[in-house]
């Protein structure tokens, strides 16, 4: 069975948003079953053993299944989903589902992940005056470009959720520490509500960062 890395205690309000969120919603949606060996974030139980052994830049989440282990939230999102039968079989229809997983982690998530971490912790480094409004600026004009995309498409694939949709999803959620981000992008807000809707998210959701003393999923 599916163990997942996953971590609690974070010093931020990251329900979500952390990328071990991503694997539970992958595997919410698939409906495999799988357990969790949390880690205590707020102590750095991610840079130590058993986590390091797994991942080794320290970082959340990693998997094992049986003897196999796994690192980096777009690996283990793919292999999922790849275990559970649910890749496109031909060469084409992969390939255009990891271009927008790769997209999502590639060009949209690194100008938001700078939003998010000015915000939270960079709100007195020198030179945000000049910087912030800098990276706010992309972070717009790649939700604009990202909106004009999703003109009559329910998914970034269509009419078909895929696991590219849930890295889009949590790399977008970054955003919300400053909503401005979106008010020239409607339907990335549709988009975002609609994936939200999903009973995979919320079942994630209700059990992201809980916890040792959380209920085995």
């Amino acid at each position: 069975m599916i163990t997942v890395y996953a971590a609690y205690n974070v010093p931020f309000d990251g329900r979500g948003i952390v990328r071990d969120f991503r694997v539970l919603w992958a595997l919410e949606e698939l409906g495999l079953p799988y357990d969790r060996q949390w880690i205590d974030a707020g102590k750095g139980e991610q840079r130590i053993d058993p986590n390091r052994a797994i991942s080794p830049f320290g970082k959340i989440p990693a998997i094992t299944d049986g003897a196999f282990k796994l690192f980096e939230s777009g690996a283990v999102v793919n292999y999922v989903y790849d275990k559970a039968g649910k890749l496109p079989a031909d060469l084409e229809s992969k390939a255009r589902l990891q271009q927008w997983m790769f997209a999502a982690l590639n060009t949209i998530e690194p100008p938001l992940l700078d939003l998010l971490l000015w915000n939270l912790f960079w709100k007195d480094r020198p030179g945000r005056d000049v910087r912030y409004p800098e990276v706010l600026e992309v972070c717009k004009t790649r939700l604009a470009e990202l909106d004009k995309i999703l003109d009559g498409k329910h998914y970034l694939l269509g009419e078909t959720f895929s696991p590219a949709d849930i890295l889009m999803v949590t790399v977008l959620d970054f955003g919300r520490i400053e909503p401005s981000v979106f008010e020239a992008a409607p339907r990335v807000r549709d988009y975002l509500a609609r994936c939200k809707a999903r009973a995979g998210y919320k079942n994630a959701y209700a059990k992201h960062l809980a916890g040792p003393a959380a209920k085995a999923a």
